[in-house]
Order: structure tokens, then sequence, then C-alpha cells
């Protein structure tokens, strides 16, 4: 038997949490941070031991080429965390076409952050990598973007009782992103095929990850309770 309250007493209770805003706490924000920083450090970690070990064979590449896609990259997945994950003024998170914005457009997004680049250095795109540097790039992506996926997961976790799929997609985009960034300094192939493959792809199925991590974690089901002025701030 369903436990779901009335459809009107629901709607009631959404519409008053959407207009309440979040009170600053600073217990609150102290577990954010924390909870953002052991996330960030497991993918300092990986990002480290992998370029020590040589995991992706390096290719000769422009400092220039180099930083300015880190840089382009990472402005990209700090966009991406602050219209998909961070909540804003209201206990329900941010809009629901940020949040789709993040979900859909980020993997374009980077794609295109990548074009300028491409051009500006065209002989980065003239390198042999293979299948193995795709796979490898697929999977040291995904690992580098694991840290910052959990530790938004935690940060949303019970926290949204209308579209947690779509939250947990925007989470796992982000994520992404952070992987990609992370992995500009790993990764010394850019010929298209690889950017596309090796390191736009990850970011698609991050975000599918992210909606079984929306549906499993970010959830509020009828069981719980209503998401507290703390919820998803990194208590535990």
């Amino acid at each position: 038997m369903s436990t779901l309250p009335p459809a009107e007493l629901r709607e009631r209770v959404l519409a008053a949490a959407r207009r309440e805003p979040i009170a600053p706490s600073r217990e609150g924000a102290r577990g954010r941070v924390a909870v953002v920083l052991r996330g960030f450090v497991v993918a300092g970690a990986i990002a480290a031991g992998a370029a020590i070990h040589g995991t992706v064979a390096k290719t000769p590449r422009p400092l220039g080429c180099t930083l300015s896609l880190e840089l382009l990259w990472l402005s990209l997945a700090v966009a991406a965390t602050s219209a998909g994950v961070d909540r804003g003024r209201s206990m329900l998170g941010r809009p629901r076409r940020w949040r789709i914005a993040v979900a859909t457009l980020t993997p374009a997004a980077l794609l295109a952050a990548w074009l300028p680049v491409a051009f500006a250095w065209p002989q980065t795109l003239a390198d042999t990598a293979g299948l193995r540097a795709h796979l490898i790039c697929i999977a040291v992506t995904m690992a580098l973007a694991a840290g910052p996926l959990i530790a938004f997961a935690r940060l949303r976790r019970g926290s949204d009782p209308v579209s947690p799929r779509l939250t947990g997609a925007a989470l796992g985009a982000a994520a992404g992103a952070w992987g990609d960034a992370a992995h500009v300094f790993i990764c010394g192939y850019t010929a298209p095929t690889h950017i596309a493959v090796g390191h736009i792809l990850p970011v698609v199925l991050l975000t599918l990850v992210g909606v079984v991590i929306g549906d499993r974690v970010v959830a509020l089901h009828a069981q719980g309770t209503l998401p507290s002025r703390d919820a998803g701030e990194g208590r535990t």
C-alpha cells in the first residue's frame, strides 16, 4: 500500500520547500567542504599515480596547449558543479532547466571547448592514439571522476523528492567534467577521435551512472522524511 500523502498535500509541502531558503550553517558548510575535499583528494591521488606510472603514453604537446585546455575544461567543471550540484537558496536545488542543461550539454560543451585549442595548435591533431589508449582513457577519466561523484552524491543524499534521476544525471555530468579536467595533465593524445572516445564518452557514461545514483541515493523516498536544512550537507 502506498504511503505517499494525498496529491494536494504533497504539492503544498513541495511548494513550501521551494519557497523556503536554506539558512546558512557553519557546521553544514564545514561538512560540505570536508566531503568535497575527500572526494577530490581521491581524484588527485589517482591522477598522481597515473602520471607517475605513465598509464597513458604521452606525445609531444606544447605547454600552452595543455594549459589552455585545462583552463577551459576546469571552468566548465566549476560551472557544471554550480548549476547541477549546488542547491543554491532552495531546499530542492537549482531550477530543473539548469540541471537539464548540465546533464545534456556538458559533454558537448567539453568538446566545443577543445575546438579552439585544436585550431590554435593543429600539430596536436596528428597523434596516433589507438584502441588501447581510448580504452585506458575511458577507464582513467571515470576513475578520476569517482571521488567527486561520491562526494556530490553524499551532498545531495535524500534531498530530491521531485526529480532525483535528473539531479543524479547532473551530478554525474559535473563529476565527469572534473575527471576530464584532471586528466588533461595525464593524457597527451589530442586527436579528434581520441578526445571524443577517450574523454567525452566517459562523461556521457557517468551521466547515465548518475541517473542510477539519483534513484538510489538522491531520491527522497516516501518512507523517509522531508529534507532538513542540513540534509545533503555532508553530515553522516
